[in-house]
């Protein structure tokens, strides 16, 4: 029991950043973990169990307000990523975490942190679905990349608080901006759905691009000369963008490539 009792102080104390072991949620994983638990169980076991004997309800306002939030945060995260070290002083390939206390450095461990509680907010997103009894978007791929999001993005808070792992943050918080618009603007009922029809596959592309181009920054980190974890990255963040890149073109596949082939066969 002492040496789990010393490896879990080890991975959960002393490796952690020090600058933000106190904020909240980042000095214990156990707030994480009740929260994915309570996520899950609320969207597949006390939601429906709820919703069984109720008519969906309509969310419309509701969700047009969260999609503006989205819109503007993510873009505010965005912003605040860029101007704290990528268009001032980080380097555009292997970029070290630098672990010191000035402005910037702490505008972006600070930006990475309200990052994780803004992916702890998009778990609402699902249990719209499910007050609206919408289960078929309650898919596999949507559920598997809020928890898996949420996960590394503490991780990245915890340990990673700068450097290399804000770059898939930064491209993920601009790829959200334009999926919000999208999301708000589709509430405004059928023409204007049919208007942006084009715009909704593009948005499935644009997540796959944005995927290739996490992969190819990843690589930059590979090379013994670059001063980076090998460890966490090799072991998670890489393989779970290579999955997500498989299930969103899968999903592209089925959804777009095939309807495409079957109208041409009419």
């Amino acid at each position: 029991m002492a040496t789990i009792a010393e490896k879990y102080n080890f991975v959960f104390h002393e490796l952690t950043d020090k600058r933000v072991e106190q904020w909240p949620f980042m000095d214990s994983p156990v707030p994480l973990v009740i929260t994915i638990i309570g996520y899950l169980y609320v969207i597949y076991k006390l939601g429906p169990q709820y919703m069984e004997s109720r008519k969906p309800y309509n969310l419309k306002k509701i969700i047009a307000f969260y999609n503006l939030f989205q819109v503007f945060a993510n873009a505010i995260i965005c912003y605040s990523i860029l101007i704290s070290g990528w268009l001032t002083t980080y380097s555009w390939g292997c970029q070290p975490v630098l672990y010191t206390t000035d402005p910037d450095q702490m505008r972006m461990a600070k930006t990475v942190w309200w990052l994780f509680m803004l992916k702890m907010v998009d778990l609402i997103e699902t249990v719209f679905f499910v007050l609206r009894k919408k289960k078929k978007q309650i898919s596999f791929l949507h559920v598997y990349h809020h928890v898996s999001t949420l996960s590394l993005v503490w991780i990245g808070a915890k340990y990673f608080a700068g450097g290399m792992a804000t770059f898939p943050m930064l491209i993920n918080c601009f790829v959200h901006v334009l999926m919000y618009t999208y999301y708000f603007l589709a509430l405004f009922g059928k023409k204007m759905q049919q208007r942006l029809i084009k715009w909704k596959q593009s948005l499935t592309i644009i997540q796959m691009v944005q995927f290739t181009i996490m992969i190819l920054h990843y690589l930059t980190s590979l090379p013994s000369s670059c001063p980076v974890p090998k460890l966490v990255p090799t072991l998670m963040a890489f393989p779970n963008v290579i999955f997500l890149y498989y299930m969103f073109y899968d999903f592209y596949k089925n959804t777009y490539m095939k309807k495409s082939e079957t109208n041409k066969s009419l």
